[in-house]
């Protein structure tokens, strides 16, 4: 499974770097609950980053898995915030390309301790923050319901990719048992 996690996170991160991950594609920014659901599924970036963040839970325990999901959640929202009210947000998006070379090395760093596990802490939350800081900046108009959109969406991402994840796993298994 380890090597399945690892090739994975590759794929994602090169897939996610492609011309057309920054287009945001087929949605306007006028906030709404259904343009914020929508702008982290139609951005390869976002989702990208959210996918690698649901593998990369599932390989974690429960309880390891919770706070992470929260801790990247609470992120998001705090970049988001930032970005609404910050005009220059925008320039953020090129730390969001350098996350998804850095987020999977960070979620790999994330399993040692002490001060590497530290580093990939603070690089995971920040990577998250940059995501929001964006996704903020680019809302206009009924800020609570894009806001909420996002966040609706950027859960569901992480939680189903780490359930897919959990259930390819366990097939694997069994598989591998018969």
């Amino acid at each position: 499974m380890k090597k399945l996690t690892i090739t994975t996170l590759g794929l994602l991160s090169g897939l996610a770097v492609s011309s057309s991950a920054f287009a945001h594609p087929g949605h306007s920014t006028t906030a709404s609950f259904a343009e914020g659901f929508l702008h982290p599924l139609t951005g390869l970036d976002h989702l990208a980053a959210l996918i690698l963040m649901g593998v990369f839970a599932a390989t974690c325990t429960k309880q390891v898995a919770t706070k992470l999901v929260a801790f990247v959640c609470g992120a998001l929202l705090a970049g988001f915030m930032i970005g609404v009210e910050w005009v220059h947000a925008s320039d953020a998006e090129t730390l969001v390309m350098a996350s998804l070379f850095v987020l999977p090395v960070s979620l790999l760093a994330y399993r040692f301790t002490g001060a590497v596990k530290m580093l990939a802490m603070i690089a995971m939350g920040g990577f998250s923050v940059c995501h929001g800081l964006v996704q903020g900046a680019e809302a206009q108009g009924a800020l609570f319901q894009y806001g909420f959109g996002t966040m609706v969406a950027s859960l569901s991402v992480i939680v189903l990719s780490l359930l897919i994840t959990k259930l390819v796993e366990a097939t694997a298994r069994s598989m591998r048992v018969a």
